[in-house]
């Protein structure tokens, strides 16, 4: 594990989530969802048609016999917009997995910034806030409710490209709120930023797929459908696409011994608005984040496993 928890005990995590876009949230979610070593307290979603996001974490959350945890649709603007609603949209491509609200859980009537909030102060340094779309949330918690920077025990977010030997880039989910962003990195929370491409650290193979495809259960059967979904609606894809994993690089960091990352200081430009965000990072013994740097494939390869083996698995019993 990453040291904020004592060996053995699930590292508290809120997952802050674009879901229904990209295809890596769902899977990445289920994996939450279904890992002991993780003690899965909230979802929250951003951008866009965030109640179409809730709606299918909270199928998702349903499927996997967790029903209680809350999920709340998050804010759907960047900041410093206020915060009105998209008409129904667009960018959600798997609404197929969860078309209405009919036999799901309620939403939280929590907004996202309060929920985050509540539950860093719940539980002071343990609380990990993993950020794998727009950062709208985690800035408006920072802003709204301060001394929500103290309480998190970091905030772990998939955005960039930087690393050995490359050339530093701003990633999506940096570009979709640089001002959410570069509050965060001027934030006095410990911030995570782990590269979006990492070598060491695969996506699926067309035989992960169709072992999803071929296993039958409820949870599998959502998969699969989210997979068909996102190959027939997302621009970039193919009937054969196969998905990616960019998020689990979140939960290798999580997980322990699987990155390498070091201290260092990432910087956001902010420009005019309809101007691409700039991201520059560099490595410092005295920095005040951690730079994801790189994966032992080995390990990136075990993960891949792990990350298989729970999926095709049968949702787990929960005691306590």
């Amino acid at each position: 594990m990453t040291g904020a928890e004592p060996p053995g005990r699930p590292v508290p995590v809120i997952v802050d989530t674009d879901i229904g876009e990209d295809i890596d949230d769902l899977l990445v979610l289920c994996f939450a969802l279904n890992s002991p070593e993780l003690e899965l307290l909230a979802v929250t979603t951003v951008d866009g048609d965030t109640a179409a996001r809730s709606r299918i974490a909270r199928r998702l959350t349903s499927a996997y016999r967790r029903p209680e945890i809350p999920v709340v649709a998050g804010y759907a603007r960047s900041m410093p917009a206020a915060n009105q609603p998209y008409p129904p949209l667009t960018a959600v491509t798997q609404d197929a997995v969860a078309p209405t609200e009919d036999g799901l859980p309620p939403a939280c009537d929590l907004g996202a910034d309060e929920l985050i909030a509540r539950l860093a102060a719940e539980r002071p340094g343990r609380v990990h806030l993993l950020t794998i779309g727009s950062m709208t949330n985690a800035g408006q918690a920072l802003v709204r409710y301060p001394e929500t920077a103290e309480n998190l025990a970091a905030i772990v977010t998939n955005g960039g490209g930087f690393g050995p030997g490359r050339e530093t880039t701003i990633g999506w989910n940096l570009r979709y709120d640089p001002v959410a962003a570069a509050i965060v990195a001027r934030s006095e929370a410990q911030w995570v930023l782990i590269p979006e491409g990492m070598p060491g650290l695969g996506g699926l193979t067309a035989r992960d797929v169709e072992k999803i495809r071929a296993r039958g259960l409820e949870t599998t059967d959502i998969i699969y459908l989210a997979i068909q979904e996102w190959r027939r609606n997302k621009r970039e894809c193919r009937p054969d696409s196969i998905p990616h994993l960019s998020d689990l690089r979140c939960f290798a960091y999580l997980l322990g011994g699987i990155l390498e990352t070091r201290p260092g200081r990432a910087y956001i430009t902010v420009g005019p608005r309809k101007t691409l965000a700039e991201l520059r990072v560099e490595l410092d013994e005295s920095g005040p984040h951690r730079l994801g740097w790189r994966a032992d494939p080995e390990k990136g390869q075990a993960l891949h496993d792990l990350f298989m083996e729970r999926i095709l698995s049968a949702p787990l019993v929960r005691r306590g």
